[in-house]
């Protein structure tokens, strides 16, 4: 499929586009051979605009530290949805292509170095995908030989234990318990060996790519203070008040006191009585 969105076979487009270019069959529009590309979606107003955004996300490529505030980053957002819709629906398309045009001059230095940063970005996930790739066909291959390799001892042993048992003086009982015992120590080197293979990969293998810090926040207790507008109240209201409070004599839970009971109705009790309108 091309720019017109009539679709056409491979052989077609080899045929009639021989020398590059050609109208279209369907709508006689010029094309180019290397326009065309694999159809992707059924819809082709899909196609179209999902080829627009990819276009014009080369040069929108800010990111939100870019930006002073959160609402500038939501209204340029808000520009690229705008600009996409009048190239996809043909709606001011000189005056949209012009204000493009017009970014790409104020914004260039930043526009080149988002593309670098993202050039590294995809390199760095590229190598990434590509170590996880190879682990898991080593880890393949190495449970694969593993498990051949089991299969050939399970079957020398089996012999072994029958020739022990048949030229042996010792019990045969006594001689299943040893082997039992021996089966079982194979069998955590096995897990063992199985689960040793690593790639190697590390975030170093690719230098100069930015990783996103995230702030930790400590929790510091403050003690709150503060003026409640009213009495202060003391150890000794507190205790006075606490002797109505019924105590079980089996502790039902842990780190909790009768006092707690008592601190919070007094506190929301002597709270505001200087108050006076």
């Amino acid at each position: 499929v091309n720019e017109c969105g009539h679709d056409l076979c491979e052989k077609c487009v080899d045929h009639l586009f021989i020398r590059g270019s050609a109208p279209c069959p369907g709508c006689k529009l010029v094309l180019k051979k290397n326009g065309f590309k694999l159809k992707r979606f059924e819809d082709f107003s899909v196609e179209r605009e999902v080829d627009i955004r990819k276009r014009i996300l080369k040069d929108y490529n800010k990111k939100e530290e870019d930006f002073s505030d959160l609402r500038k980053y939501n209204d340029y957002l808000e520009e690229i949805e705008d600009i996409v819709f009048n190239f996809a629906h043909n709606t001011d398309i000189e005056e949209t292509r012009s204000r493009v045009e017009l970014y790409k001059k104020e914004n260039f230095k930043i526009i080149q170095k988002n593309r670098v940063a993202q050039s590294r970005q995809d390199a760095y996930q590229k190598e990434k995908r590509l170590a996880e790739e190879k682990e898991s066909e080593e880890r393949r291959n190495h449970e694969k030989n593993c498990e051949l390799q089991e299969e050939m001892e399970k079957v020398e042993r089996k012999k072994k234990l029958l020739d022990q048992i048949a030229n042996s003086e010792r019990p045969a009982d006594e001689i299943l318990l040893l082997h039992k015992e021996e089966q079982t120590e194979l069998n955590k080197r096995s897990l063992h060996s199985k689960g040793d293979i690593n790639s190697g990969f590390r975030i170093s293998m690719i230098k100069n790519v930015s990783t996103v810090t995230t702030k930790v926040f400590i929790y510091k207790y403050e003690d709150n203070s503060g003026d409640n507008c009213g009495p202060k109240v003391s150890n000794e209201d507190i205790e006075r008040y606490a002797e109505d409070v019924i105590v079980t004599e089996v502790p039902l839970a842990a780190g909790f006191l009768k006092d707690y009971v008592v601190r919070r109705p007094v506190d929301e009790a002597y709270s505001g009585l200087f108050i006076f309108h």
